[in-house]
């Protein structure tokens, strides 16, 4: 939405975003962790039928409305593969 041709909001990966990030998932129901794996420390977001990892929380809430939108065929097809690489300029 815009306002004489302004953007009214405007939201960039940065610090300030990361807490949302974890507020926004635990409002969507899902139990947020922060475990370590022996290496690292990474995000986890679970239900009881799902559970997603991440580096940071910001990536975490992506993988979650990835599964969202796409479902459980979230992968891209090689169709679509191609078409976003082409729209893009992207090299395989």
């Amino acid at each position: 939405m815009s306002v004489e041709g302004r953007k009214v909001d405007v939201l960039n990966s940065a610090a300030n975003v990361l807490i949302p990030a974890l507020l926004a998932l635990r409002a969507m129901g899902y139990d947020v962790s922060r475990p370590y794996d022996g290496e690292r420390e990474w995000w986890r977001a679970e239900t009881e039928t799902v559970e997603f990892g991440a580096e940071d929380p910001l990536s975490l809430l992506g993988l979650v409305a990835l599964r969202e939108n796409r479902g459980a065929a979230w992968r891209a097809s090689d169709a679509e593969i191609d078409a976003v690489m082409q729209e893009f300029g992207l090299s395989s």
